[in-house]
């Protein structure tokens, strides 16, 4: 009896174990998405005030709505956090429905050596999308200004020719696109 009761105590810590290792794996997944989405809403940003500078030659509005990024250096710095959480990419690619990222880890760490074989092994393996939204239209205006109309933020009106603007006076990434996991 005793025996039986051992076993079973030590089969629900090789589940225990494995649970730890699948959450360990989608909290790498979590955070190497979001790291592929930020990297590219920062390059959304950059690309919209080229594209409302002089030497512009896309559409704002476009960009505004996370049409034009680059998977590049967006999957190189997914594949940078995936591995502070000691994962690694295992793909990474744009998201099928909507603007963002889909990243697959595969954990370093394994289950871990039990009574159940083949677990010294097992490895994690955790999937996560991230979705860049779009926060602000752009306005029209018959002068040399940028208006921006945001859902959830204040709206901004600036001089894009401006070499030196204020601090607060222009909008920061997080202010033009909203980056969250997909549920």
């Amino acid at each position: 009896m005793v025996s039986a009761l051992l076993g079973v105590a030590l089969m629900l810590f090789v589940f225990a174990q494995a649970a730890v290792t699948r959450s360990s794996g989608q909290s790498a997944a979590d955070a190497a998405a979001l790291a592929a989405a930020q990297e590219a809403r920062d390059q959304l940003f950059d690309d919209f005030f080229d594209a409302i500078g002089e030497d512009g030659d896309d559409d704002p509005g476009d960009i505004l709505d996370g049409d034009g990024f680059e998977n590049g250096s967006a999957c190189d710095a997914a594949a940078r956090l995936a591995d502070r959480n000691n994962a690694d990419i295992a793909a990474c690619g744009r998201a099928t429905d909507g603007v963002g990222f889909t990243v697959a880890v595969e954990t370093r760490d394994t289950v871990g050596e039990s009574l159940i074989p083949g677990t010294e092994s097992q490895t994690a393996r955790a999937e996560a999308t991230a979705v860049i939204a779009g926060a602000c239209a752009l306005r029209t205006n018959e002068e040399d200004r940028v208006e921006l109309e945001c859902e959830d933020a204040p709206d901004w009106d600036f001089d894009p020719g401006d070499q030196n603007p204020d601090e607060g006076e222009r909008p920061e990434p997080r202010d033009l696109f909203d980056v969250h996991l997909e549920d």
